[in-house]
């Protein structure tokens, strides 16, 4: 069911209605109107996304595999409520907060068709494991301070990680590699966003900024046995499919084989002996696999058939005063508000309007914000455009605030106060702004 405004805005002419109040749930509802069939995958699907794994063997073979090195023992654990993660406090250790992980790379290396880890500890760094198998390590984050100062005297604090390795139990890293941190991203509409026509993102594409407008909107692509895919999804748009998505994180955050990914050992690499030769689950299930074909796709219907939060305050009257603002500030160079999906197997999200306020294109943010290596075509600066909406309701849901790839903007505004790059010229802006359009403007994002 949809709700419809005329408000003379008429991109925020229709949007979705729903039912679910802003609370810890407000990720996690199902489209109306679905199939019973559908409807019951939905919370098979959110039953797998809940559930702990326990390492192989056991005997609760339904839920055993994980590992033998992890970063969490469930998807619930880093995605809270389907929500986005957060990064560690001073006082906390790596391995306390499951949402909050660091990749690897090389810093070297050029554009390829895959993400070249570390020799030792492969592409993502795990601070836990099993028995009888040594973690990665354990790490802290050390905030670096400053301030931003805006043209009528107001300042913001910022901050900025630094990584500190605490121990490194499998000897020190190649001297190529780099580091990225990154936080969990939220779950949300995913399933739509999984259905846009490569065509309608290539529309916004512009990697030469031939219209010289300073945005350069650029696709990620990635070589699959000799196709060529529109990367879509994880900070570096380095994912071509929700399924794809789905089970690399199964693999790669808890250690357990999938269709795509069949290898038991997860992300251990060949010199890791102990890990390579750990018991798996694979050989106590009938298709040898620990994460079976039939439990994916309840837990991809799942997130496929998860909801976004309908936009809120669209009957306020300042809310067309604060939609200029975004038009002002050029916002929408980059977060395209309305996309449309095209043909689905589910009825819900098949040739959809829907506003997601991303065009799915990697964009140059600026130094402040690179990693430590690129990944694909996506160069250390380069981001994919990160949806905005349900952002303001980003604390009822998971508890806590964590914003931009490594969770350093704790608010909204910090968030703005990073964007450099293609993003400078709004990023200025806003600071131009006085306080009640600043404070508007925010607010219109947090109704998103």
């Amino acid at each position: 069911m949809t709700r419809c405004y005329s408000l003379l805005i008429p991109l925020f002419a229709c949007v979705y209605s729903a039912s679910a109040l802003a609370d810890s749930k407000a990720y996690q509802q199902p489209f109306p109107n679905l199939s019973a069939a559908d409807k019951q995958a939905f919370y098979l699907g959110q039953s797998m996304f809940e559930r702990f794994w326990v390492p192989a063997p056991s005997s609760t073979t339904a839920s055993d595999g994980l590992g033998p090195l992890f970063n969490a023992r469930s998807c619930h654990s880093c995605h809270v409520n389907s929500g986005r993660g957060h990064a560690p406090t001073t006082d906390q250790l790596g391995s306390d907060v499951p949402s909050f992980f660091i990749r690897l790379g090389r810093s070297d290396q050029a554009a390829s068709d895959r993400v070249i880890g570390d020799y030792m500890y492969g592409r993502q760094f795990h601070p836990l494991s099993s028995t009888n198998v040594k973690t990665e390590g354990d790490y802290q984050i050390h905030w670096q301070e400053s301030i931003e100062t805006f043209d009528d005297g107001y300042q913001v604090t910022l901050r900025k990680p630094s990584l500190e390795w605490l121990s490194l139990n499998y000897g020190d890293f190649q001297e190529s590699t780099g580091f990225s941190m990154r936080v969990s991203p939220p779950l949300v509409g995913m399933g739509l966003l999984d259905l846009v026509p490569d065509s309608l993102i290539l529309e916004h594409a512009d990697p030469d900024d031939q219209d010289q407008n300073g945005i350069s909107g650029k696709p990620n692509w990635i070589e699959r046995n000799g196709e060529k895919l529109l990367g879509r999804f994880g900070h570096k748009a380095s994912v071509p499919s929700l399924k794809e998505q789905n089970q690399s994180a199964f693999n790669g955050d808890l250690g357990l084989s999938t269709e795509l990914f069949p290898f038991p050992s997860g992300d251990c690499t060949v010199a890791q002996t102990d890990c390579m030769q750990a018991p798996n689950g694979n050989s106590q299930h009938l298709d040898d696999l620990e994460v079976s074909k039939e439990q994916m796709a309840v837990l991809d219907t799942y997130v496929a058939l998860s909801m976004p939060p309908a936009m809120r305050n669209l009957d306020q009257a300042w809310f067309k005063d604060a939609k200029q603002i975004f038009d002002q500030l050029e916002c929408g160079s980059c977060h395209t508000p309305k996309l449309t999906t095209g043909s689905s197997e589910f009825t819900a999200l098949s040739h959809r309007d829907f506003y997601p306020f991303t065009d799915m294109l990697l964009h140059d943010l600026g130094p402040e914000l690179a990693n430590g290596f690129p990944v694909l075509n996506a160069s250390t600066q380069e981001w994919r455009t990160a949806p905005l909406w349900g952002i303001g309701l980003s604390e009822s849901v998971s508890g806590r605030n964590g914003f931009l790839h490594d969770g350093r903007a704790r608010t909204i505004e910090e968030a703005i106060l990073w964007h450099g790059g293609e993003a400078e010229a709004s990023k200025n802006a806003y600071k131009s702004l006085n306080a009640k359009q600043r404070a508007l403007f925010v607010r219109f994002l947090e109704s998103l």
